[in-house]
């Protein structure tokens, strides 16, 4: 983890999230890259990851996309393949 990761983690970690259930690694990554999607961050989620577009996410977009995987992961449950 990152400086930047750390400090969207503590950022997060003021917001309560129940947990609403446990997904799948597929559905963690497709649900991640539909979520980076709506913040025009081009992103495509399979079995085995999310990818990025031809140039990959901006430098600028890191601490959205670390907020992102936090929030989807508490909400969802991280899967323990998507560590």
């Amino acid at each position: 983890m990152n400086e930047s990761d750390a400090e969207v983690a503590r950022a997060l970690s003021t917001i309560p999230v129940r947990v609403s259930r446990q997904m799948t690694t597929t559905e963690y990554q497709f649900r991640v890259a539909e979520v980076l999607n709506l913040f025009d961050v081009e992103a495509v989620g399979d079995e085995t990851g999310v990818y990025y577009g031809d140039e990959g996410a901006e430098l600028e977009d890191q601490p959205l996309l670390a907020a992102i995987r936090i929030l989807i992961g508490r909400r969802f449950g991280i899967p323990e393949a998507a560590i």
